[in-house]
């Protein structure tokens, strides 16, 4: 009874749409590596098992189920579920730290992140492009005077990303760690700008957040090449190229991360320490998750 609610729901929104939806035939597709769109059948429950397409067991807060953590909104899917996927939405609390290494509680961060990957897997070499598209939750809405991270690949030693998407107000620990790519620092930029890091935390794009569309992602890293390159779109529009190839060191292998991770304000050690106001109640809504193989300049857009 409630599936059948929401599919109408959502179908009652598709009737008043003035923008072109797409088919299942609209896009061209490169072969997938990693599958993360999650199919309109598919329970909570699932999410707290081996079936997910994501890590059951990271990195959420401690003795929290997934099932608890995630919710299926009912919307409009993005561009890249349609039509046989679903959206999810990752949230947080003041429950939503982290036990490391078993024995460490991060009480700077309030994180929850969907993984994929293993940090050796074929996500790892070649050319591959990872794909989201994120849309806001306007009742669980982010507080931008804190920083976030939402999307990211986190290199195998924990201490490095090669590329990451921030939001909210830079920290100062957060500036490049050397010169490259122009050295553009997040630290002062606008709170209400989507903030693409290289491996370095240079800013190498930004965007607006937008609070009533879907915003489309594809990152491609070229791990030959050492290179990225951000493609971008809203609503269902193609994909676009809004950078050219840019050099990066991709090195080091990783984990693709799509969630929350909320730093703290008044912070020393970032990790372990700081302000975070309670209570807390933010989500964001996720969909179109995968990475596909993109050699041959082969892109889905």
């Amino acid at each position: 009874m409630v599936n059948s609610i929401i599919c109408a729901a959502i179908a009652a929104v598709f009737a008043t749409l003035t923008t072109a939806v797409p088919t299942a035939n609209t896009y061209h597709k490169c072969p997938v590596i990693i599958e993360g769109r999650i199919p309109q059948s598919t329970p909570l429950s699932t999410f707290d098992t081996t079936s997910s397409p994501f890590s059951s067991t990271h990195v959420k807060g401690y003795n929290l189920n997934w099932s608890s953590i995630l919710q299926f909104p009912p919307i409009v899917p993005s561009k890249f579920d349609y039509p046989s996927s679903k959206a999810v939405e990752v949230s947080i609390t003041n429950s939503s730290v982290f036990l490391s290494g078993g024995k460490n509680m991060q009480y700077g961060f309030r994180r929850a992140e969907l993984i994929m990957g293993n940090g050796s897997d074929a996500t790892n070499v070649g050319v591959k492009t990872f794909h989201w598209s994120v849309k806001q939750d306007e009742g669980r809405s982010m507080n931008l005077s804190h920083e976030y991270m939402n999307v990211w690949h986190e290199a195998n030693d924990y201490a490095s990303n090669q590329f990451s998407v921030n939001a909210g107000v830079i920290l100062e620990q957060d500036a490049p760690k050397q010169a490259g790519n122009g050295s553009v620092s997040g630290v002062g930029m606008d709170r209400k700008l989507w903030k693409v890091l290289d491996r370095k935390n240079n800013v190498i794009w930004s965007t607006a957040i937008v609070s009533d569309e879907w915003q489309n992602w594809g990152i491609k890293v070229d791990y030959i090449k050492n290179t990225l390159q951000v493609f971008y779109s809203e609503s269902y529009d193609p994909l676009e190229a809004v950078t050219e190839p840019i050099t990066n060191d991709n090195s080091g292998g990783g984990q693709f991360h799509v969630g929350m991770l909320k730093k703290p304000t008044n912070t020393t050690s970032v990790v372990w320490d700081g302000y975070q106001e309670s209570p807390i109640h933010e989500g964001q809504i996720y969909g179109g998750i995968f990475v596909e193989d993109s050699a041959r300049n082969c892109l889905t857009k």
